[in-house]
Formats: C-alpha cells, sequence, structure tokens
C-alpha cells in the first residue's frame, strides 16, 4: 500500500511538470495520466503446491482477483496516418488466489499481491475518431517479490499459519514480468479515454528455490484483463 501511495505521488508530480508553461508547439503529442482496475491470476501454483504423483483426494480453485494500477503515458500520432506510438510508465498489482480443499476437510488459501512497476510500448491504429487497436509488450519489474500470504483452517494439526506462510516465502520469490498486451479503447476530445487490454504473461512470475516441502518448479505465467480511465492533454496543443 505504501508503494501504491508513493508512486502515486510521483506520477501526480510528473504531471503537474508536464503542465508547466513553456515557450513551444508540440504537435500530435499527448501527455497523460491513467488509472483504473486490474483482474488478474498467475498460471500452474497449484502443481508448485502439491505434485499430481505426490497424492491425490484434493482440489484448486484459482479464481481471477481484483487489483489496482495507476500511470503517465506519452502517445505520438504520426502526421496524416492512422498510426501512433504510445509508452507508459505505471504501477500494477498482480494478484493471486489460489483454493485448496481436501477430502479430510482440509482448507488453506495461498495469495500472492505482487507489485509491479511496469513499462510498456504499444503500436496503435486509429480507425474512426477516436477509437484506436493496440498491440505491444510490457516488462513489469516486482517490487514486493514476497508477498505471499497463506490462511488455512489446521493449525491444530498442521502447526501456525505463519510458519507455514514464511516457508512459502522463503522458496517461492517473486520475479519480474514480461507479456505481450493488446489494446481496444476510445479517446474523447476533451482528453478523456477508455481503454481495455488483456495481457498474456510469457515469463516465469515466481521462482522455486530448492526445498524439502516437495514444492516442484514449474512455469508461472500472467494472466491480466485491465480497464483505465485516462485524461490527456489535446493533440497540436501549443505551450505559450
Amino acid at each position: 500500500m505504501k508503494t501504491m501511495v508513493l508512486f502515486i505521488l510521483f506520477i501526480g508530480n510528473v504531471t503537474l511538470t508536464i503542465a508547466q508553461p513553456h515557450k513551444k508547439e508540440i504537435r500530435n503529442l499527448q501527455f497523460g495520466i491513467k488509472a483504473g482496475a486490474v483482474y488478474s491470476k498467475i498460471t500452474g501454483l497449484d502443481k508448485v503446491l502439491v505434485s499430481e504423483s505426490y497424492y491425490s483426494g484434493y482440489s484448486f480453485d484459482n479464481p481471477y482477483s481484483w487489483g489496482f494500477t495507476a500511470g503517465v503515458y506519452v502517445n505520438y500520432k504520426f502526421e496524416e496516418s492512422i498510426s501512433a506510438l504510445y509508452t507508459e510508465l505505471s504501477y500494477s498489482r498482480l494478484a493471486n488466489l489460489l483454493e485448496y480443499s481436501d477430502v479430510n476437510d482440509f482448507k488453506y488459501d495461498f495469495t500472492a499481491r505482487y507489485e509491479f512497476v511496469t513499462w510498456e510500448l504499444f503500436y496503435r491504429v486509429y480507425v474512426w475518431n477516436g477509437l484506436h487497436f493496440g498491440i505491444g509488450p510490457r516488462i513489469g519489474f516486482n517490487l514486493t517479490p514476497d508477498a505471499l500470504f497463506y490462511k488455512s483452517n489446521g493449525e491444530d494439526i498442521y502447526g501456525p499459519d505463519l510458519r507455514e506462510q514464511q516457508d512459502l516465502r522463503d522458496i517461492l520469490k517473486g520475479r519480474s514480468n514480461f507479456s505481450l498486451g493488446v489494446s481496444v479503447g476510445y479517446e474523447l476530445a476533451n482528453g478523456l479515454s477508455l481503454d481495455f487490454r488483456y495481457y498474456h504473461g510469457f515469463s516465469d512470475v515466481i521462482e522455486t528455490q530448492v526445498n524439502n516441502h516437495h514444492l516442484i518448479e514449474t512455469k508461472n505465467a500472467s494472466r491480466v484483463f485491465q480497464v483505465t480511465l485516462g485524461y490527456a492533454l489535446p493533440y497540436n496543443l501549443k505551450f505559450h
């Protein structure tokens, strides 16, 4: 939470700096801020925690989890063209909830709440007025690699949840995240914009360290849906 607050203060300062008067004309260039919701999950964690060959009689549920994102961006639209280049620096939370239950009525929730600073570069095509489609890579740098949480109904049998949580944090380490994004959005003439994106992760965002807890290494990739509301200074704005 502290990281998110500091990041919001940072992007606010950047925006105020951009808005200061300059004796210069900038054509087809937008500076903006944005914020919105993230709906995410991490694949393959069930295979890390319980190997298929280890035992049976259990099940996992891995629903998507909500998070938050905010950032600043620059969008350059080429003259007499439908093409644009868009780049963004943002804060984003990659969350995941894994729910375990077995035939002995043992249950636990294993949650990841990773916070990232992300940078991305999109190629955009404007097909009609402010309607645009985009595609591009994104890389995220994990600020909280130990942000894992464990809660169960079995403390009386298996010991304190905090001990299990610390063991998981010692073994499973969050990593940087590389993904490819696709987007569709619409910009209004007053600078407001709405943007929908999907990011398909290709990198392993959690590394399993050598351990004696029967946790195995497997690829854990991110799947992220995102919706944001933005505000930008309009194209062809003259600074005096």
